[in-house]
């Protein structure tokens, strides 16, 4: 499919790439293999991706492109040209059309040890698994930065072929796939983190303004302050944060001074598109759960844990007994067991959200994701980094959530109606217009499933959760606000510091 994608790119240069993405998907799902079948589309197979206008001269494109690859396949050998004819013994030749060439794995770079655990039909363990996808996405991104899912396909299909008991998904002792589909995954996530590594490296007063897409501004009320009239101080108070993050200078409440102060300058930082690593090494603290939430209330203009502990309160009974009704039953109102109720109910991927310490060890996605841990804590990564530890499920869910704005992140596709529940149903944010998922397929400002969901919730009376909770879930309830405090009191007086990559 790369010819097709190549010449989406060249009849539409304004093509933003994952709208090309997206249009190759579609193309895929309803049977194009190659240019000359693209023929055969009409403007109707395309609606919903491109304009009219854009439709008719892509379809013109593929017309020309196939006409183009007839002739000069049909034409006669050069040496048979000159001559005006040809004899019956001679066959003219044909040039083949010309393919993509087929990546090679570079076997010889992977570690000795994963080499011997595949020979010998091992599963190799995660972070040998980790180490060859690395260095596979480094030899393929080398020459081609935007690889498409086409080509890791290609790789995770010549890897499961090859060495097909050592790739095998289990769980326990059964098989669950055959590997390839978490070979693809894997790669797609690496593609993610090295994309969203190439940061702006200058100074602030250097560095290149980001053109702001409306997935980075939706739902927040200070995205980026206009201006810094005091760049200096800013940078002085920055200085200060760090000397105090090496040597433990501050006391804690000087610390929460200068984070908030420092909030413009965070922004930028933000917004320019740095990776997590260079964030936490130019803002030591923003990934403490304190001032992390600290930020994300000044970003979005109100408290996120609170308001989704009162509205847990408020609605969820309502929404477990919607679940119940339809054959999701024993979901109690603890926000990750609500959370994983809404994942079932939208039929998206739990593992994008929330997974179990032992699946992290293979692989992470590369959005903000909570990883369970025993005794009742929680990892949050993000871009396959944990970046911090947390004892409460509510906290665990607030800054998860709470990323996807701080870092100016889409919603993934296996997760996106879930997240944009929590964010209308749960957190009030409903801009009027745009959305903060990923583009794919037709776009709904609200998806139709959501929306019933949401309309179910909304219809319902709004009484005091001790009306319709019950004793046990009040009792609940209480134990998750004294939770909160008492582990924001904690963070407070004594910030872990963030866990590095």
């Amino acid at each position: 499919m790369e010819p097709v994608r190549e010449k989406i790119r060249s009849t539409l240069p304004s093509l933003e790439e994952e709208q090309i993405e997206t249009l190759v998907t579609k193309l895929t799902d309803i049977g194009v293999t190659n240019l000359e079948v693209c023929t055969f589309l009409t403007a109707a197979d395309l609606d919903g991706i491109l304009s009219l206008i854009q439709s008719r001269r892509l379809i013109n494109a593929f017309s020309s492109a196939s006409q183009s690859t007839l002739v000069v396949s049909g034409a006669p050998n050069e040496d048979l040209v000159g001559t005006q004819t040809v004899t019956p013994s001679v066959t003219p030749s044909v040039t083949p059309t010309v393919t993509p060439q087929k990546f090679q794995i570079p076997w010889q770079k992977f570690p000795d040890t994963l080499m011997d655990a595949l020979k010998e039909k091992k599963r190799p363990p995660p972070k040998h698994r980790r180490h060859m996808i690395r260095i596979i996405m480094e030899d393929m991104m080398a020459t081609d930065t935007r690889p498409g899912s086409s080509k890791l396909k290609q790789v995770a299909q010549q890897l499961v072929e090859r060495y097909p008991d050592s790739f095998l998904d289990k769980c326990g002792i059964n098989v669950v796939g055959q590997g390839f589909a978490s070979l693809v995954m894997q790669m797609e996530n690496r593609v993610e983190n090295v994309r969203r590594q190439y940061a702006f490296s200058t100074s602030h007063e250097g560095r290149p303004k980001k053109k702001c897409r409306s997935s980075d501004r939706y739902g927040c009320t200070q995205w980026q302050p206009e201006s810094l009239n005091d760049f200096n101080s800013q940078e002085d108070k920055k200085k200060m944060l760090q000397d105090a993050f090496k040597e433990n200078l501050l006391p804690q409440s000087d610390i929460k001074r200068l984070m908030s102060e420092t909030y413009c300058a965070q922004r930028i930082t933000l917004n320019s598109e740095e990776n997590v690593i260079k964030v936490m090494e130019e803002w030591h603290y923003i990934f403490n759960t304190t001032h992390l939430l600290d930020h994300t209330e000044k970003l979005m203009g109100f408290p996120v844990q609170t308001k989704l502990l009162d509205q847990i309160q408020e609605k969820g009974k309502i929404i477990t007994e919607f679940l119940g009704s339809k054959g999701i039953t024993g979901v109690p109102t603890d926000p990750l067991k609500l959370l994983q109720g809404l994942v079932k109910y939208l039929a998206e991927e739990q593992k994008v959200l929330l997974i179990n310490e032992e699946e992290a060890l293979a692989e992470l996605p590369s959005t903000p994701c909570i990883i369970v841990m025993d005794e009742g804590r929680y990892k949050i990564s993000v871009d396959e980094v944990t970046v911090n530890i947390v004892g409460c499920p509510l906290v665990a869910v607030s800054y998860m959530f709470s990323q996807y704005y701080v870092l100016n992140i889409k919603y993934p596709k296996g997760a996106a109606l879930t997240l944009e529940f929590i964010q209308r149903c749960l957190l009030g944010i409903n801009p009027e217009r745009g959305t903060k998922a990923e583009k794919g397929g037709k776009q709904y400002n609200v998806p139709p499933k959501l929306l019933r969901f949401l309309s179910v919730v909304s219809s319902s009376p709004s009484v005091h959760p001790s009306t319709y909770l019950g004793t046990s879930a009040m009792g609940f309830e209480t134990s998750v606000a004294s939770q909160l405090a008492s582990h924001l009191a904690s963070q407070f007086a004594s910030p872990p510091d963030p866990v590095g990559p």
